[in-house]
This record gives C-alpha cells, sequence and structure tokens, in this order.
C-alpha cells in the first residue's frame, strides 16, 4: 500500500492519471544558458539522438494570437518541432491505424521558458494553438524536404469532427 492513500485530505480528488504516450511521438526539453545579456539555446546538436534522421530542409511556423493551425498530416516524413517564441499547445491524434496507439492524444505546452524539441511521427495528426498574447514561431525541420509537385501534407479543419477534441482552453 503506497503512503498516499492513508493520508486524510478534504476535498476528496482523484489522482491524476499519467497521459499515454503516442508511440514514435519524442519530447527533448531544451535548457536555455540565461545571464544579464540574455539567453542561448541549444537547438541542433547531432551528437543527440533526436537528430538520428539528418536535418534536409527547415522553415518557421507562425500562429497569430488565439489561432489554431492544424490539422495537418504527412505520410512520408516526420516533423521535428522547435519553440522559437510565444505560447503554444500542441496537439497530437494517433491515426496510424496500425499503431499501438491508435487513437490516442497527447498533448505538449511549450513556452519560450520550457521549449523543447518535438518529433511527430508520419501518420500522427498534428495542430498548434497559441494561448499566448503575442505571435509564436515554431522552426520545423522536417525529414524530408518539401515537394512542391507532390506535396506531403494532409489537411483537416481543426473544428470538424473528423478528430474530436475541443479547443478550448480551461479556465485557471
Amino acid at each position: 500500500m503506497d503512503g498516499r492513500s492513508q493520508l486524510d485530505v478534504r476535498p476528496a480528488a482523484e489522482p491524476d492519471v499519467p497521459q499515454r504516450r503516442i508511440d514514435g511521438v519524442e519530447l527533448a526539453r531544451v535548457t536555455p544558458y540565461v545571464d544579464h545579456r540574455g539567453a542561448l539555446t541549444e537547438v541542433v546538436n547531432f551528437d543527440h539522438s533526436f537528430w538520428r534522421d539528418p536535418v534536409v530542409y527547415a522553415y518557421c511556423i507562425t500562429i497569430l494570437p488565439g489561432r489554431i493551425k492544424g490539422w495537418g498530416m504527412h505520410k512520408l516524413q516526420s516533423d521535428r518541432y522547435f519553440l522559437v517564441r510565444g505560447s503554444v499547445r500542441t496537439v497530437l491524434y494517433d491515426g496510424r491505424a496500425e499503431s499501438p496507439t491508435f487513437g490516442a492524444f497527447e498533448t505538449h505546452s511549450l513556452t519560450t521558458a520550457s521549449s523543447g524539441l518535438l518529433l511527430i511521427p508520419p501518420g500522427v495528426w498534428h495542430a498548434s494553438q497559441n494561448w499566448g498574447e503575442d505571435e509564436a514561431a515554431i522552426m520545423n525541420f522536417p525529414t524530408r524536404p518539401f515537394d512542391r509537385e507532390n506535396p506531403d501534407k494532409y489537411r483537416l479543419d481543426p473544428h470538424s469532427d473528423e478528430i474530436p477534441f475541443d479547443w478550448s482552453l480551461p479556465d485557471g
């Protein structure tokens, strides 16, 4: 028996349930080095296993306050996100029918102060919501260059019922 269940605390409440991770998704938190002049944050370090696939292309996404970019999905490439600035909630939905985590959601709250590298595998739908007051910017380092003639990009309206997610933000 663990010690938590023996403590009498009121009001009674249910314990948090750990979020199930979607198969193949990785989050590597990065630590900024801060001093009186500003900050330095290491993004690409090929000694880290996050970068096992080469960097072949990069672009920057911006999201205005209160807006959502997504749902988007790729069948051939992984996305590798790094939040440059802002406050973003990135929601993932496993749409891979053969995946052990098919139908699962995963949510990541990234801020300038608590950023990270987020690997989103092929077949995982993703959308990012700017819940801050300023424009957010995300760098993406996909594992394949963009093919303008045959783009590997699939989209759904984030407010459709195709992927059942409530985009309202909780109070507090």
